[in-house]
């Protein structure tokens, strides 16, 4: 499904796709550019079905090639780049659609675009204007977010959230754990990567195998978190020090610009110097 909205973006809807496409022309939005965009983005679905089976198996795929689709292509490269070998390459599927909106709709001629796929954001302004991002603590619009403004100068273009009540399946205990890259793509693999290291044990953590919930998982075998109870303020603390510690590695290694962790209401970011303002 491609429709456009009264407020003249697009919206698709296809399988696992679920992506409004903002794009503007000096100030105006452009829904001919957005609806293209979309098309492009189906085509390129398309192309990945095929891979889908393999893609299921752990890392399957380990190297670019020239015969496969660019999203594809894109999964692998993030993947590999975030380091984290119990990563599948589907990881990084919903941030790499989003990377290819962003690029086609650049070169269609949209000088300030937003593509947000499921809350897995790529970004751009050509006009070197600033870009306020809202993202949501989890999927209930009602509750508080926190409220990112993306400059120039920072290069930051891929803004991914994993966590509690996503649409992915966590490890950890993270409400969310926000991944800042030059690219969805990183940022999304990264994102998953940091919310899984939130992990820790205690009986009030509700856990249970990723097939048991879906039977069609890529991460057959590995323990998800269903539910976070009641934990002490020491468990907390340690679940977001061991995330933080992977994010100061990865943005020491330069894999991302940044990272926003939060468990409930308490929040910790990499570097100190990233901006955050909670609504």
């Amino acid at each position: 499904m491609l429709k456009k909205l009264q407020d003249e973006r697009i919206f698709i809807h296809h399988g696992p796709i679920q992506m409004v496409i903002d794009v503007s022309i000096k100030g105006q939005r452009n829904s001919e550019i957005g609806a293209e965009v979309g098309k492009h983005v189906l085509e390129q679905f398309d192309k990945l079905i095929q891979y889908i089976p393999q893609l299921k198996k752990m890392r399957t795929y380990r190297r670019t090639s020239n015969e496969f689709p660019e999203v594809l292509n894109k999964m692998i490269v993030a993947v590999e780049k975030s380091g984290y070998e119990e990563l599948n390459t589907l990881g990084a599927v919903a941030g790499s659609f989003s990377d290819i909106a962003l690029q086609k709709a650049m070169e269609l001629g949209g000088t300030r675009i937003i593509i947000n796929n499921g809350g897995d954001i790529a970004l751009k302004d050509l006009e070197g204007k600033p870009i306020k991002v809202g993202i949501p603590y989890t999927n209930d619009k009602e509750r508080a977010q926190l409220i990112l403004t993306i400059t120039e100068k920072q290069d930051i273009h891929g803004i991914c959230t994993s966590g509690i009540g996503g649409r992915s399946f966590t490890k950890g205990i993270a409400t969310a754990a926000v991944a800042l890259a030059s690219d969805a793509a990183t940022a999304d693999a990264c994102a998953t990567y940091l919310g899984n290291m939130t992990n820790i044990e205690d009986d009030n953590i509700i856990r249970c195998l990723a097939e048991e919930i879906d039977s069609e998982t890529d991460i057959k075998g590995q323990m998800i978190t269903l539910k976070v109870g009641e934990i002490s303020e020491e468990k907390k603390y340690r679940a977001l020090l061991n995330g933080l510690n992977v994010a100061e590695d990865l943005h020491n290694k330069k894999v991302i610009k940044g990272a926003i962790i939060l468990i409930g209401n308490t929040i910790v970011k990499y570097p100190d110097s990233l901006t955050v303002e909670s609504i």
